[in-house]
């Protein structure tokens, strides 16, 4: 189990299929998540997921808050050669969008890839037309590689392809930073309750 600030990130059991397929019956923020929405049975969720469990390279975990699952997330296309790997993500509970929730479990799966697993490289494609998905990617510190145009039906419309990505090194960079940060900010409060304490004498 990985926690984060907001969410925890479990692997996904066989009780969590249920609950995961009636989130897919969002029709809108399944489109947005993976760019195509069809009807499946929750029997072919569980054949898919019997068949997963042979592979060692699937990273995929549901993600929890209070105990209650709003969507799944994971690596995929997992390339040891290269030590690459993309991932997904899908917040599917409306309450839970634009909170911060995805951007967590983001956070989370990015720090499991890089200090956990070892990889060089994350990517990922998104929708062009995705800003909220797009703006919880560059905060995360992902960049825009490459864009294909008109690349994927979705919702009616052909639209842009984004790929995005992190490396390795550019992760560290920004966990360093981060860190400084915090100690200067831990140093900045240190001084002002000095500051109020000689005040309040």
């Amino acid at each position: 189990m990985l926690k984060g600030e907001k969410v925890i990130l479990r692997a996904i059991e066989r009780d969590d299929l249920k609950r995961l397929h009636e989130l897919s019956h969002n029709v809108d923020l399944s489109t947005l998540a993976g760019g195509s929405w069809e009807p499946r049975s929750l029997a072919a969720v569980e054949k898919e997921f019997d068949k997963d469990l042979e592979d060692k390279d699937k990273h995929y975990f549901v993600i929890v808050v209070e105990e209650k699952v709003i969507g799944d997330i994971g690596l995929h296309h997992v390339d040891r050669l290269s030590n690459c790997t993309s991932f997904g993500i899908a917040i599917l509970e409306p309450e839970y969008l634009g909170k911060g929730y995805g951007r967590d479990a983001l956070g989370v799966l990015v720090e499991y890839a890089f200090r956990l697993q070892n990889f060089r490289r994350m990517w990922l494609e998104t929708h062009g037309n995705n800003e909220r998905a797009v703006r919880s990617y560059k905060a995360c510190g992902f960049v825009e590689e490459g864009r294909l145009r008109e690349h994927i039906f979705s919702d009616g419309a052909y639209i842009d392809t984004l790929l995005m990505g992190l490396l390795r090194s550019e992760w560290e960079m920004r966990r360093m930073r981060n860190a400084a940060n915090a100690t200067k900010s831990d140093l900045a409060g240190v001084g002002q309750q000095q500051i109020a304490f000689i005040a309040h004498d």
